[in-house]
């Protein structure tokens, strides 16, 4: 998705709050439409403004999801920001956990953006819907690695990266987004843990 720059960036508080006013609609109608029937006159509707207002700040819904998508992309490069720092003292297992709970729980908290963003784009095996949730989480991961296999060849690490962040984005997004409800979430992060922990210590 091309990232479109909005229309007029607000000044003024009221200019501000409509900005919010009008992304926090969108949430909604995401929420219990999905991306699919989410319009501008949907939008204006939900947020109690009129078209033209809206067409202000954004020039159609696309504009209105880059920015949902950045703002969500910053909200979760936060949340693992606090983790990473905080699994670094921690045992292998343990840090390894602790990122990948925190992971599930900040895509959780912004499910609606999250979900449009898995099913309204072209998924293949090459995709990646948080490209700079994955740099992130690979600049940790490689750190990780080599406090833990010092004298492991580039190309094995290399390789284990980039599995590893295969696994750990995919399956925190089917935990997030598409657990069954007989399966135990703190179960699922603890298998997930666990692969990591071995691939990247052993």
């Amino acid at each position: 998705m091309t990232v479109a720059r909005r229309r007029k960036a607000p000044v003024q508080a009221r200019s501000r709050a409509m900005v919010e006013q009008i992304l926090d609609a969108s949430i909604r109608v995401l929420s219990t439409s999905g991306y699919a029937q989410m319009s501008t006159n949907r939008i204006a509707d939900e947020a109690e403004v009129s078209v033209g207002s809206l067409y202000r700040y954004f020039a159609d819904k696309d504009e209105i999801f880059d920015e949902l998508r950045a703002r969500v992309t910053d909200a979760i490069l936060g949340d693992l920001t606090g983790a990473i720092t905080d699994a670094a003292g921690r045992p292998p297992y343990d840090g390894v956990r602790a990122v990948v709970a925190a992971l599930v729980a900040s895509l959780q908290r912004h499910e609606p953006v999250m979900r449009a963003l898995v099913n309204e784009l072209p998924l293949g095996t090459q995709s990646n819907v948080l490209p700079e949730i994955e740099r992130g989480l690979a600049q940790f991961t490689r750190i990780y690695a080599v406090q833990q296999l010092p004298d492991l060849p580039r190309a094995e690490l290399d390789a284990r990266i980039y599995l590893a962040m295969g696994v750990t984005l995919n399956s925190c997004l089917r935990i997030a987004l598409e657990r069954p409800a007989d399966l135990d979430e703190d179960h699922l992060i603890d298998l997930v843990a666990g692969m990591l922990a071995i691939g990247l210590t052993a």
